[in-house]
């Protein structure tokens, strides 16, 4: 099966909630387990928190994209233009230096606790991209054993 799902919010904290419910709905409505749609709600809210703290943009777009076994996601606010005072916003912030890169080799690291082919792309200018894929058919593990 393959298709697309997107979701457009506005760049508040709350947002970064529904987006992560409603993405590990979609995998629920698949038919596929608790652990794939956790390991997609999970990552979509830590990646909608790290837009909403870093965009300047007003809103924010969640792209899922399923292919086979493996599902594409895509957080970003690229596919927006910045308004004057966006723009403006961006610009006067600068890349943040030092602090800018350890942030994130962090999101990259937490998005890849759940996910596979991690790429985070930071651009003051041109936004936030933040790309993971989600395999949809996870092992659930053994409660006995944890394994």
């Amino acid at each position: 099966m393959d298709f697309s799902w997107a979701l457009t919010l506005p760049r508040e904290q709350i947002s970064t909630l529904l987006a992560g419910r409603l993405a590990g709905a979609m995998v629920m409505g698949l038919g596929l387990g608790p652990s794939a749609a956790g390991a997609m709600r999970s990552n979509v809210q830590v990646a909608g928190g790290y837009l909403v703290m870093h965009s300047h943009a007003p809103a924010f777009r969640v792209v899922l994209s399923v292919s086979g076994i493996r599902c594409l996601v895509d957080v970003t606010d690229q596919a927006f233009t910045y308004a004057g005072q966006y723009a403006k916003a961006a610009r006067q912030a600068g890349e943040g230096g030092a602090d800018h890169h350890v942030e994130q080799a962090i999101i990259h690291k937490q998005l890849a606790i759940n996910a596979d082919a991690v790429e985070v792309h930071h651009s003051q200018i041109d936004g936030i991209l933040l790309r993971f894929q989600i395999p949809l058919l996870q092992s659930n593990p053994d409660p006995r054993t944890g394994a």
